[in-house]
């Protein structure tokens, strides 16, 4: 495939690790983050995004046909789900984890662009509801996961603070900062992740049989509590901080043994 979209998605992985760089060496130096990250993430972020457009107009298909598309695709919500965050918290101090773990998940998805097999909905007729549907499945998994990266983040912090070992540096991580997170990643993962799962019956409502239609409910009813609830106690009572922390991992591990659930589905195209 003649296309400036797999040089240009492969770029973008040296990127995210190199701004991962700058904010995990400023939290380290108790610094602010630098000038160059901070404009640096937005470019890459950019980048990715041109990278998928070209490869979904060079292929005439949605960018996640394949697993390493997918993978691809997911890393481009983290990244972008980081600056929403970063933009409307104005917490500048915890990039370092989600660009090391967008550069990770783009770095995996490398060999898969265009020579990894076709997952099942590749040569089903174009569906605009199941390509949203997939699309903010995706972005919700990046929601999820964010809110579990800085859910370990809360809880190493706390600890910290509880042992009075953190000295309370003006650029230093803060719980406050931490809270202010992970209410909004667990408010945008509620946010995309009901639609999702509205549009996937949709997408497999002829495919499924009853069981696994009961089993994806109880997994995105699970999921979906779990969130709601750390919401609102990020919100509400924030002093159970820890306990919200938790849910928003038990969110991460429902999501991983969901997948159980949803795979056999993903196989078959009804999702």
């Amino acid at each position: 495939m003649d296309t400036m979209a797999v040089p240009l998605l492969v770029l973008v992985v040296a990127g995210y690790a190199a701004v991962a760089t700058g904010y995990l060496e400023a939290r380290r130096r108790r610094e602010a983050t630098p000038r160059w990250a901070r404009w640096a993430g937005p470019l890459t972020v950019a980048a990715h995004l041109g990278g998928l457009l070209l490869l979904s107009l060079a292929t005439e298909r949605s960018p996640f046909t394949t697993l390493g598309q997918s993978l691809s695709f997911l890393a481009f919500s983290l990244g972008t789900l980081y600056l929403v965050l970063e933009a409307t918290s104005r917490v500048a101090t915890h990039g370092g984890g989600f660009y090391a773990l967008a550069a990770a998940i783009a770095a995996l998805s490398v060999p898969g662009l265009t020579q990894g097999e076709p997952l099942a909905w590749a040569d089903a007729p174009r569906d605009v509801a199941r390509s949203m549907h997939i699309g903010l499945a995706l972005m919700s998994t990046a929601a999820i996961l964010a809110g579990g990266l800085l859910a370990l983040g809360y809880l190493g912090t706390h600890a910290r603070v509880k042992r009075k070992q953190w000295d309370g540096g003006a650029h230093g991580p803060s719980l406050d900062g931490f809270q202010r997170l992970l209410r909004r990643a667990s408010l945008l993962g509620v946010a995309l992740l009901a639609p999702a799962f509205g549009l996937g019956l949709r997408a497999h409502a002829d495919t499924a049989g009853p069981l696994e239609i009961v089993g994806l409910t109880g997994t995105i009813g699970v999921l979906l509590a779990l969130l709601i609830t750390a919401f609102w106690i990020w919100w509400r009572r924030p002093r159970f901080g820890p306990l919200a922390a938790w849910l928003n991992i038990a969110a991460v591990l429902a999501l991983v043994l969901g997948f159980g659930v949803i795979h056999p589905l993903v196989l078959r195209g009804g999702l």
